[in-house]
């Protein structure tokens, strides 16, 4: 097959009549016309996204990330983008290679106007064919073994275990035979003093019968991550990022936690890393980021 293809031709790894075309994003019929991430891109489109700081801050922090992502794809994949969001990677992405098909998957419909709109606008980025799927990360409407290589960056973390338990049901189901799925950002540890007051909090939430409440960071035991991926040939997690002292301090009004974080966590963390042997690090990670065979 060759290494480019169509949008039509790469519409035939949607189930049929599984979804219903709006103005060229295809919408999965079960999907709530509304969603939380619509009303936080309309107000910030970089938010909507848990991408912190000026665009600029994001390129820098894309440029290692997009050198991976490369580093594990080939230009005759098709490429799933789950919670795609705006075209964070693919801004960056598309630009440096061409690919059999580029998978867009968002809960948010106007995040991915906004994807169509750059993408609409770079002739770079239209050399690989783009598909938009406007649904939920856990419901996907492709066909199984549809495609080659899976990216998910900074989305699990904000969604509850079980919600992140049936995403990956689902990317195992799509994703073929040999494939990769790569998770960047996603899985915060849980064995952290960050981990600690996070676990305490989705507890509290468990108390008020809100465990399902949009926002709060999941933390994991390295234990859970492994058995998102049972079945998979290779799993290999990497430990990312240092932070000995938690960088907040979630229960105290915002205005001390910001003095905690400019002030305390930020410097101390930073003389800590540079005295901390190599071999302590590891256990001092901040997340880990997970490269998987199928």
């Amino acid at each position: 097959m060759g290494a480019i293809m169509d949008r039509q031709n790469l519409t035939e790894i949607v189930k049929p009549q599984s979804t219903i075309d709006r103005g060229g994003i295809l919408v999965a019929k079960e999907i709530a016309e509304k969603t939380v991430w619509d009303k936080l891109a309309l107000e910030n489109p970089t938010h909507a996204v848990i991408s912190a700081g000026s665009e600029a801050e994001a390129a820098k922090k894309s440029a290692a990330q997009i050198a991976d992502i490369k580093a594990h794809v080939q230009a005759g994949d098709i490429l799933l983008d789950l919670g795609t969001g705006y075209g964070r990677v693919a801004k960056y992405l598309l630009p440096q290679m061409s690919l059999r098909g580029y998978v867009g998957v968002d809960s948010s419909f106007e995040m991915l106007t906004l994807f169509k709109q750059h993408y609409s606008a770079s002739e770079a980025e239209q050399q690989t064919p783009l598909l938009l799927l406007n649904a939920d990360i856990h419901t996907l409407p492709l066909r199984d073994a549809s495609v080659d290589v899976v990216i998910v960056s900074a989305v699990f973390l904000h969604n509850h275990k079980s919600v992140v338990e049936q995403a990956m049901a689902e990317l195992k189901r799509v994703v073929k035979p040999g494939g990769t799925i790569l998770i960047y950002s996603s899985f915060p540890r849980a064995a952290t003093l960050m981990g600690m007051q996070g676990l305490a909090y989705q507890a509290f939430l468990n108390l008020i019968g809100r465990p399902f409440k949009n926002g709060p960071v999941r933390y994991y035991w390295r234990r859970e991550i492994m058995h998102l991926f049972d079945g998979f040939t290779e799993v290999e997690l990497k430990p990312v990022g240092y932070a000995l002292l938690p960088k907040s301090l979630i229960f105290l009004p915002k205005p001390i936690d910001k003095v905690w974080r400019t002030l305390v966590a930020k410097p101390l963390n930073r003389a800590l890393e540079y005295i901390t042997p190599t071999f302590l690090k590891y256990y001092c990670a901040v997340h880990f980021d997970v490269v998987a065979k199928r």
